[in-house]
């Protein structure tokens, strides 16, 4: 979930970049809760439902909205262990960046990669059952000779706004 406060039209005004008022209404909204049904969402955000429809269909058209998701308990799912993962690569090893990227993408334990700026190049969020399951994470996944380094910070507490 985003902070429905971030989601105004921080682009440069030109015409053909420029959200209307009404579409930051329409994902200020859908931040909050994307199950809205249409009907509520047209109410919330002034419009009748066919247009507000349109107005939706046209967001996900041109990339806007990506995607609507779950928010899922790791914990109801036994996932007892979840951890951040700072990545450094070798210098050859950067080269190869995407590659590896690929590979954390596919690894079922992960939920994101994060591309960052700073001493680290990656930060790598996952869930496992047990410590034994990141142990075995970052042997299968981390141990490439590409990667310089690695630390792992436990996740005691997720927060969003």
């Amino acid at each position: 979930m985003v902070n429905s406060e971030l989601i105004v039209d921080h682009r440069s005004q030109s015409n053909d970049s420029h959200l209307a008022e009404v579409d930051l209404a329409i994902l200020r909204e859908l931040s909050s809760d994307a199950r809205i049904s249409n009907k509520d969402l047209a109410g919330r955000v002034g419009l009748a439902a066919s247009t507000c429809s349109g107005r939706v269909s046209a967001l996900r058209s041109r990339g806007i909205i990506s995607g609507f998701h779950a928010q899922i308990d790791f914990e109801a799912l036994g996932l007892h262990v979840v951890g951040m993962i700072s990545v450094r690569m070798s210098p050859v090893g950067r080269s190869k960046m995407s590659e590896v990227i690929a590979g954390l993408l596919r690894a079922p334990e992960t939920l994101d990669v994060f591309q960052v700026s700073g001493e680290r190049d990656l930060l790598v969020h996952i869930a496992t059952a047990h410590p034994t399951g990141l142990n075995a994470f970052i042997d299968e996944h981390l141990s490439d000779p590409t990667i310089a380094h690695t630390q792992t910070s436990l996740v005691f507490g997720h927060h969003r706004p």
